[in-house]
Order: C-alpha cells, then sequence, then structure tokens
C-alpha cells in the first residue's frame, strides 16, 4: 500500500500537466499539496495547480495551511543535496483554518527540491538519504481534516524518528522555522510564509505573485512589498529585520506605479483629492524609489503649484511637510526653486498662524539657507529668475546644472516682508517646542551663514526684536533641555556677532558711529569749550559742529580729542557698550560726568577710559576673540553683554571712590574689576539675574582687595596679558580641531551600545513607537524607525553603530551578544540619515556625574539605571527619536555625542566636560611648550663690550639708569 502510494507520487507530474506548466513558467516556485485554492478544498482531492513540481531550485515550500512545519526537514534536506517539502495535518478540528502557508526557503546544496501531489486518502513517508519526504492533503484551506492527512502526519512523524537525532533535529527545525512565519496579504487574501533573509525582494515578489491563492494576475514588475502595520518600504537592505521581527507583509503598487499614480492626483482641482494625496505624499516621498519617479515625472512642478496657490488648510501644511520631507532626504532633484516659490515660502512663514503650516515653512528655509555655494562643492548655481527657462520635467536625476540657494536668496526675500525676523522671535515663545526649535535653527543658520555686507544690518535687526532675551527665557524655562543644542549654537553665533563688533573699527565715515558719539556726547549736557590748551598732535573731534572744539572728548574721560583711536581695541563693541549705558539712564550718565569734572584733574575718574577698559574684561573673560565656544553650559549673562557691562562700570566708579584712587591707579582699579567680574561670573548657568546684580552692587572694596591678593599668589602674570591672550586663542582652535577629528575617528571606529528592547512598548499612532528608556528623559517618547526597528529585537541586547565613510549615514545591526564586526559596513545593513537628526539629547547630568560606568555595570544587573546618565537620543522632532544610543562608560558617550554633535555643519557644539576638558588642556599644554621654547637660543650675545674713549674734560656726570 506504501510502495502503491509512493508510485503514484512519483507520477504526479505526468498526471498534472497544468501543475507542471504554471512551476516551469515560474522557476523558483513549488507549491506542495494540501494548498489548492476552489473546488477541491475540504474533499480530500487537491486540484490540478496543487500537484506542481519544480524542477529547479525551490525557495517556496508549503507547511501545513495553518501555518505549522512540522514535516519539513530543511536542514535534513540541504544535508542531503535537495530540498525536502510536504505538508501535513494535525487532524484537530480546527486543521485548515486560517490563511494559506507558503514558505520561501533556500535550496538545498547542490541539488533541487521536489514536490509532489498525493491523494487526500493517504500520505507517504520516505526516506532519501536520511532526510523525510512526505506529503498529504488533509486540510486545504478551511477544508476539514481527513483521514488522509492523520496518516500522511503519522508517516512523516514515523520516517523523522528513523534515529532519535534525526527527530529531536526536526522538532528543532520545526520550532525555528515556525517562530518566523510571516503573513503576507493581497487585498482579501492572505498566506503565512516561511522566508529565507538572504533571497532578494525582487524574488520574493515574484514568487508571491506566482502564489495561486493570492491570485495576482499583474506582472511582479507592477508590485511592491510593504510592512502591512507601518506602511515601510521593504528592500534589500531591511528584509532580513522585518522578516525576524515576524512583521506582516502587504502586496501593493510598486513605487513606479504609485509615482505616476500620485503626480495624475496632484494636478487635480478637486480640494478633497489634494487633500489625500498631499497627506500621502508625506510618507512616499522619503523613499527614494519613489521620489526619484516623482520627479522624473515632473511631480515636484506640481507639488509647487500647489504651495503657490493654497492659501491655509491642512492641503497647504500636508504639500508644505512633502516638500520638507523632499529637501532633506535627496541631495538631488530640487534644483527647480523659483523665487516666487522662495517668496511665497517666507510669505507664508509671515501670514500663517497654523502651527503645522509654520513648522515645514520654517524648516524649508533652514534647508535653503544652508545649501549655498559653499555647502555644495560639486555644483555651483543660481536660482533661476523669472526669463530662465525651467529645467525639463525628466530630468530630475542630475542631467542638468545644478542651482544652489544660500543666505543672499533667501535674506534678499525676507528684506520684502518686515515683518519676518520680528515673527521668528516670537515664535521662540511659542508652546508649541518643535516650532520654537525650527525658528531658532532659523536664526542660527542666517546669522551663521551672514554675508559681511548683510551681517551689521541682520545682528543689529534681530538684537532690537530683543532675540537674546528670548533665549535666555529659553534657558530658564523647562524647555531648555529640549532645545539644548539650537541654545548652544546661538551662544557660539553670539559670540561670533559679538567679535565681529570688537573688530570693527569706528570711523567718522560711518553715519551709525558718527550717531552714537553725537548722542554720547549731547546726553553728557556739557559745553566743548576750552578749558586747557590741547595737546600737540590733537585733532579735532568728530561729530556735527565740531571742527572748532578744542577740548571736548578728554571731558569725557578719554586720553585725547581723537575719538576714533580711543576705540581701536575694543571696537565697535566698546561704543555700543557707552551707548548702552547711557541709554540706559542718561540722567544718572550727566551726574557722573559732572561729578568728575568739578574733582581735581588727578582724581577724575576717567569715564570713556573705564567704559572701554570694562570692555575689554569682559571680551577677555567671554574669550570673544575666538570666536566661539566649547562650553557645555547655558551662558545667560553672556547674552546680556551690554547690561553686565553697566553693572561692571557702575563697580568700578565706586571702587574708584572707594579706594580715593588718583590718575596713576587706574591699572590697580582694573585688576580689581577683573577679579570681581571673574568671581562673579563663575557658574553664571546657576545664578540669576538678582545674584549678579548682588554681587557687584553689595560688594565690599576690602573684602575684593583681599580676594584679587590671594588670587595674584595662585595667578601666572602673563596669562592676562594680550599676546599670550592671543596666543591662546590660536592655540585653542588648533586643539579644537584636533579634539574634533579624533570624535570623529572613533564614530567611524564603531562601538557597541546597550540596547533595551523591554523598554519598548506597542506602536502607538502612526506606527511610531512609544519609549520608556531608562533615562526618564526619553519617556513618552517617540521613535522614527518605526516598529520594525524594535519588535524584532525583543532578545537583542546590543547594538553596533558605525559612520560611513562619507559621514551621511550612520549604520548599524543588532545581536544577542556583542561579536566581531568586520571593517566596512557590510554587516550592517540597517542605516539612520543623519541629515534628518535635528538634535542630539542627553540627560543633564550625562558626562559629568556618570563617572566611568563601564561593562562591568552591565554584567552586575545594573544596565538600566547605571546607564541612564550615559543614555542619548538621536532626535527628529522633540518628541520623536530615530535612536536611544546607552554608552558602556562615560568616554565612549563624550566621543559619541561630541562627535556626533561636531559632525553637524552647524554649530559644532560640545556638549559634554570631558571633551571641553580635552580642548583646555590641550590649548594649556600647547600654550606651555610655546611659553618654554621662548629660550633666546637666537639671540647674538656680545663676546666683549667695546671700550669708549676717556673723556675730554671732567664737565659730565652718571645717568641714573
Amino acid at each position: 500500500m506504501s510502495h502503491r502510494r509512493e508510485s503514484s507520487a512519483s507520477n504526479g507530474e505526468q498526471r498534472n500537466s497544468a501543475g507542471t506548466t504554471r512551476s516551469s513558467r515560474n522557476a523558483g516556485l513549488g507549491l506542495g499539496p494540501g494548498l489548492a485554492p476552489g473546488p477541491a478544498q475540504g474533499s480530500g482531492r487537491p486540484s490540478s495547480s496543487s500537484s506542481a513540481l519544480s524542477n529547479g531550485n525551490s525557495y517556496l515550500s508549503t507547511p501545513h495551511a495553518h501555518g505549522h512545519a512540522g514535516a519539513v526537514n530543511s536542514s535534513s534536506a540541504r544535508r542531503n543535496g535537495g530540498l525536502s517539502s510536504s505538508s501535513s495535518s494535525s487532524g484537530g478540528p480546527d486543521a485548515g483554518n486560517g490563511p494559506a502557508a507558503a514558505g520561501l526557503l533556500s535550496p538545498g546544496a547542490g541539488g533541487s527540491s521536489r514536490s509532489s501531489g498525493a491523494p487526500a486518502q493517504g500520505g507517504t513517508g520516505s526516506r532519501v538519504g536520511g532526510a523525510s519526504s512526505g506529503s498529504g492533503s488533509g486540510a486545504a484551506y478551511g477544508g476539514s481534516g481527513g483521514s488522509g492527512g492523520t496518516s500522511s502526519s503519522s508517516h512523516a512523524a514515523a520516517a523523522a524518528a528513523t534515529t532519535p537525532s534525526a527527530a529531536a533535529g526536526g522538532r528543532r527545525e520545526a520550532s525555528e522555522r515556525e517562530s518566523t512565519i510571516n503573513l503576507v496579504t493581497y487585498r482579501s487574501a492572505t498566506i503565512k510564509a516561511i522566508i529565507d533573509p538572504s533571497i532578494q525582494v525582487q524574488d520574493v515578489i515574484r514568487q508571491l505573485c506566482a502564489n495561486a491563492h493570492l491570485g495576482v494576475q499583474e506582472p511582479p514588475a507592477l508590485f511592491a512589498l510593504r510592512d502591512e502595520e507601518t506602511d515601510e518600504l521593504i528592500d534589500d537592505s531591511n528584509l532580513a529585520r522585518k522578516i525576524g521581527a515576524g512583521a506582516s507583509f502587504k502586496l501593493c503598487s510598486s513605487p513606479t506605479i504609485e509615482a505616476v499614480e500620485m503626480v495624475d492626483k496632484l494636478s487635480s482641482r478637486d480640494d478633497r483629492v489634494l487633500k489625500m494625496a498631499t497627506y500621502t505624499l508625506q510618507r512616499l516621498i522619503r523613499e527614494k524609489a519613489f521620489t526619484l519617479e516623482f520627479l522624473r515625472r515632473g511631480g515636484l512642478v506640481e507639488l509647487i503649484t500647489i504651495i503657490r496657490t493654497s492659501t491655509s488648510g491642512n492641503t497647504l501644511a500636508y504639500a508644505l511637510a512633502s516638500c520638507q520631507n523632499l529637501l532633506e532626504t535627496m541631495d538631488e532633484g530640487w534644483e527647480y526653486l523659483p523665487e516666487e516659490f522662495i517668496a511665497k515660502i517666507v510669505n507664508i512663514v509671515v501670514t500663517q498662524e497654523r502651527i503645522n503650516v509654520c513648522r515645514p515653512a520654517t524648516a524649508i528655509l533652514k534647508k535653503l539657507v544652508v545649501s549655498g555655494p559653499s555647502d555644495a562643492p560639486e555644483h555651483v548655481g543660481r536660482v533661476l529668475g523669472e526669463d530662465d527657462p525651467a529645467p525639463r520635467a525628466g530630468s530630475a536625476g542630475g542631467t542638468n546644472d545644478v542651482y544652489r540657494y544660500g543666505f543672499e536668496v533667501v535674506y534678499g526675500n525676507v528684506r520684502k516682508e518686515p515683518q519676518f525676523l520680528s515673527t521668528l522671535v516670537q515664535r521662540l515663545g511659542s508652546p508649541d517646542t518643535t516650532l520654537c526649535m525650527y525658528s531658532l535653527s532659523l536664526i542660527n543658520s542666517l546669522v551663521r551663514h551672514v554675508t559681511d555686507n548683510h551681517f551689521e544690518a541682520l545682528t543689529s535687526e534681530l538684537e532690537s526684536f530683543g532675540i537674546s532675551r528670548a533665549v535666555t527665557r529659553l534657558m530658564d524655562s523647562n524647555r531648555g533641555d529640549e532645545l539644548s543644542t539650537s541654545i548652544l549654537e546661538y551662544q557660539n553665533n553670539y559670540i561670533r556677532m559679538t567679535r565681529q563688533r570688537l573688530r570693527t573699527t569706528v570711523t567718522p565715515a560711518d553715519k551709525r558711529h558718527v550717531s552714537a558719539l553725537s548722542y554720547i556726547w549731547l546726553q553728557a549736557n556739557l559745553s566743548d569749550t576750552a578749558n586747557v590748551p590741547p595737546s600737540p598732535g590733537d585733532r579735532t573731534s568728530i561729530g556735527p559742529g565740531t571742527a572748532g572744539s578744542k577740548m571736548k572728548w578728554r571731558k569725557l574721560g578719554f586720553n585725547s580729542e581723537n575719538v576714533a583711536k580711543e576705540f581701536v581695541q575694543a571696537g565697535l563693541l566698546g561704543l555700543e557698550c557707552y551707548e548702552s549705558f547711557v541709554k540706559a539712564d542718561p540722567e544718572v550718565y550727566a551726574q557722573i560726568i559732572s561729578e568728575q569734572l568739578n574733582r581735581p584733574e588727578d582724581r577724575r575718574c576717567p569715564f570713556g577710559r573705564a567704559s572701554i577698559e570694562v570692555t575689554e574684561i569682559l571680551a577677555d573673560y567671554w574669550n570673544i576673540e575666538s570666536g566661539y565656544t566649547s562650553s557645555t553650559e547655558f551662558m545667560p549673562f553672556l547674552l546680556s553683554f551690554h547690561k553686565v557691562h553697566n553693572l561692571a562700570l557702575h563697580f568700578f566708579l565706586r571702587m574708584w571712590n572707594d579706594s580715593g584712587a588718583a590718575a596713576t591707579d587706574f591699572s590697580r582699579v582694573s585688576a580689581l574689576v577683573r577679579s570681581q567680574i571673574k568671581e562673579s561670573l563663575r557658574k553664571e548657568g546657576n545664578k540669576t539675574w538678582l545674584d549678579l546684580e548682588r554681587d557687584f552692587l553689595e560688594s565690599d572694596y576690602r573684602n575684593v582687595r583681599d580676594r584679587q591678593m590671594r588670587e595674584i599668589e595662585v595667578d601666572d602674570d602673563y596669562s592676562s596679558k594680550a599676546p599670550i591672550r592671543n596666543l591662546r586663542g590660536v592655540l585653542y582652535r588648533e586643539s579644537y580641531e584636533f579634539v574634533r577629528q579624533q570624535r570623529i575617528h572613533c564614530l567611524l571606529e564603531g562601538a557597541w551600545f546597550r540596547n533595551f528592547p523591554s523598554a519598548r512598548s506597542n506602536a502607538g499612532a502612526g506606527g511610531h513607537t512609544s519609549l520608556h528608556s531608562p533615562n526618564s528623559m526619553n519617556a513618552g517618547r517617540r521613535t522614527a524607525m518605526g516598529v520594525g526597528s524594535t519588535t524584532g529585537s525583543s532578545n537583542r541586547t546590543w547594538r553596533f553603530y558605525r559612520l560611513s565613510p562619507n559621514r551621511k549615514y550612520l549604520h548599524f545591526c543588532e545581536a544577542v551578544d556583542r561579536v566581531p564586526i568586520r571593517g566596512g559596513l557590510d554587516d550592517l545593513r540597517e542605516r539612520i540619515d543623519l541629515s534628518l537628526v535635528t538634535d542630539i539629547m542627553t540627560s543633564g547630568t550625562a558626562g559629568s556625574s556618570a563617572g566611568n560606568a563601564g561593562d562591568d555595570a552591565y554584567a552586575n544587573g545594573g544596565g538600566a539605571s547605571s546607564g541612564s546618565s550615559l543614555t542619548f537620543s538621536l532626535m527628529h522632532t522633540p518628541d520623536t527619536s530615530f535612536a536611544d544610543l546607552t554608552a558602556l562608560s562615560a568616554s565612549q558617550f563624550s566621543e559619541w555625542v561630541d562627535g556626533l554633535g561636531m559632525l553637524r555643519g552647524e554649530g559644532g557644539v560640545v556638549s559634554t566636560k570631558e571633551t571641553d576638558e580635552f580642548i583646555q588642556i590641550l590649548t594649556d599644554i600647547g600654550l606651555k611648550v610655546r611659553l618654554l621654547d621662548l629660550t633666546g637660543e637666537k639671540i647674538d650675545l656680545p663676546s666683549s663690550l667695546p671700550v669708549p674713549q676717556l673723556p675730554t674734560s671732567t664737565d659730565f656726570f652718571f645717568a641714573d639708569l
């Protein structure tokens, strides 16, 4: 009986020509018995297609329709040169219920798979080189299990159990395969599939389209595979991860078909169609395959038209978000952005109030600002004017010249909207953190890329709108940590702006300078009548109506009447600080000047010189000359430079009076003020403005003097000298660049990080996953990686990250244990686009109090708690992260947080104290080496002194040397 069944099965190919035809047409497809749709379901007889044979290597096997693969021993099949494929039924009441099953398995080594059809009344169990091969049809697509299925299962089990080791191997293999079964859906049909993660996606799609149960009629080229839950496009880079995660897939239109349909919908004038199309476009345009087809078919032109013609509403918001995603994802394809489009975006930022409209519009302008010629060395272009020919709709692949934008283009349109900058500054107080971050990022980009021609106009206008006060309020708010990177970047930009003013020469040719000097003089309420003869060589003062003045600026405490020369060291910054003091209280200013003039000349405090001196002391304290800072702390008083100058200048006057100083004691009083500034501004991030005022207004002269004497005993006398300060600034920049390269090299080398899968919850809305990481800073935050990035790593507690050589992507892989990773990116199939990372979020104590929590902490079971301060997140928006990385030590935390921060083109902010200390240490060592090199080795010392002639008379004397 068994022999008769086996013969019948072996001749199934001759009896079923229809199945043979289908199998040969779809090479690589094998359908086992018991999976036949149609009339044969439940009757115990397979349909013609169910006995198809694959004479080539088969990737598709057919486990039981209920999803079990117990009768398939693929390991044995591979060891014996072929692939065994069978179907069995447990014979239970639910046998055959649920979706059909299809397994995509890799072929056996050097052999082929043979799947034979068998009648429903029986099954076979044969030994093929030690492998079990059986077939049965007890259940098919919801049909009831018959006796034949039970018999087939029994025979297969008996054959597999010939030896104990074979039986155990079969059960283990069946368990592994059962745990990686994936559901595949096409329209209303669903099957279960076991997919080999090593094959290409196009092969998977081809075999799925050939599956009779799915009923696909169109060619495979028209289809793509997506994650059914997140709608993420499946490609070769993420297929293995999705399979391991047990994701459910769906067959849908290919990116090419979707792009054609999308362009057609965008050309519609139906508001409902446009709204749905632009909503879907937000997601699709992040996929490169779709975007290339979308651009090639003129989709960008249609998208720009929608933005230019829409006035408000969700359609405009979705279109802007789509455009934002395009600019952030693609480095090509958006060459054609006409001036009218940029002007429209600027207008939207000013006139629109809806947050979902303002956010993408602001982000688009920021991207355009940082897309100037210097940011794109491969091509330098221009923006198309009204009379310039537009590129063809199908030329998005880079066939035309690439046009770039930059500061000049954007700022030219900004100047046409007078309310633009004030609107941006006002939005720094918005309750929406994302909008606040985008607004501050745009301001930072404008300041960083401003040209010399527009520097004064832009920065002065921003200050007039209170930009520094607005950023200071952000420091004090509970959102300071979320916006820390942008705030620290603004601090850097503020130092850069201040240095520019410090280096700007005060000149009578500048109307702004003349206006400030005239205001200073007029508010003093003095006459320019000469009380003493002018010094030889003095030039007349600058200012209207002062050509015949003989004494003017010396009355205000300057050394000469050439007031422009007096501001050589402090530059425009010194003039602005002086003017700010006067504007704060003109009456007090006039009273101070009057009091000094009524004193004896040698007891007067030279007010003008004092103001300039205080400006220089503050500039030295904040290292303004360097042009940037690596400080990881907020410096709110830096952003109130003029107000601090006001306090310090009052303190200077008080120390002058309390000490009874004379004109020759100017440097001594200056040293007292320097000591007080250093003491009062120490740890400024933890002080309030009231604390600072109290320090300056209530400090006693004697206490300040005693502290200064103690400082003199330990301070280096050379440190305050101008040449040493300048040398230190040069060495600081060199040290910063050295540490920057070292940190980036660490990223290129790669490192392991802890992964906390148990901290991840189920998927939330929109396909994002809520995170509850060991660090409380991530509570309630979502990940932008999608469900597939987390659910499949339930038992993978490690991640290895490595920066790509082009420094654009962060590649990674997950593992249960730390294993050796080869060089390159072959082992790292997942990646994060760093251009989409808007911020690097850290805990408040990271890098400072984390200590040296290393691998031992995790080995001892303290991973979650000890690693909380070593966790940082790559943020896409303030509430969405791409990944949460938990470093193994404070050093690794510092290397990666600052490496990623320094890698960003803008700011290069140092976020950890360890990196800041490294830069300072290198600077100090370099300074000491340079000073030690001053040995005088190159000075020629005379071997003998010439003897002068004897005096001719006694009419001489010895000079006092």
